[in-house]
């Protein structure tokens, strides 16, 4: 088995512990060498105000992964959550890194990928993925036609990451359901606040189409 195999069995394997779980525990299961980290989920505009949720990430040397719980969200829109990754925090204008100051600067080697989706039921969800070490696969530049643009995740112990809950609007069904669960612009004809990042409740999705990152979580390393 490859190195690559060996960490995507070991992902997988902790993933499913997981699921299995349940509600009792939402914690990423633990696997050897790893280090774990647990934020707050806050409204995009208001991030360190009103807790919505939380989350935990699991950083190894071959990935990372993660477990988002939150709640405040519309039943039955579909949602994506985002890996947001700062690959070179220290080239950030700030602390923490973000989107709006960091996310264009090249030393900062950042991307966003997808971790995985699903539709809301009573306004809560909990959304689980991984992300292996050099899986450009789930960038969203690859959708904008920019694969050129991809790093993926680079330093899995020592990256910078936020994960980005993504509203696509109302489920639709059949291949629109399964693009808004799966891709950033699945569903997607408005997109909602600054760059489709929300600025405030009334950058919430409601209707049909329209989309927005709303809610937001951050780890350190």
């Amino acid at each position: 088995m490859t190195k690559r195999e060996t960490g995507r069995a070991a992902c997988l394997a902790a993933m499913i512990m997981v699921i299995a779980a349940g509600t009792m525990s939402y914690a990423p299961a633990a696997i050897a060498g790893d280090h774990q980290s647990r934020s707050d989920v806050f409204w995009w505009w208001d991030q360190g105000g009103t807790t919505l949720g939380s989350s935990k990430l699991v950083r190894t040397p071959n990935g990372i992964m993660a477990v988002f719980k939150t709640s405040a969200l519309q039943p039955g829109h579909a949602m994506t959550l985002w890996f947001i990754v700062f690959n070179n925090p220290a080239a950030c204008a700030g602390n923490p890194c973000t989107v709006e100051a960091d996310f264009e600067n090249p030393a900062v080697m950042a991307d966003f990928l997808v971790a995985g989706g699903n539709v809301t039921g009573g306004g809560r969800t909990t959304v689980a993925g991984h992300l292996l070490v050099g899986d450009k696969s789930g960038s969203g530049y690859n959708e904008f036609g920019l694969p050129e643009f991809a790093v993926g995740l680079v330093s899995p112990m020592t990256a910078e990451v936020t994960l980005g809950l993504h509203s696509h609007g109302p489920a639709q069904t059949g291949a629109v359901l399964s693009e808004q669960i799966s891709s950033y612009l699945g569903g997607c004809l408005v997109f909602l606040g600054p760059g489709g990042f929300a600025a405030g409740p009334g950058d919430i999705p409601v209707n049909d189409g329209e989309c927005s990152t709303m809610q937001a979580s951050h780890h350190q390393p």
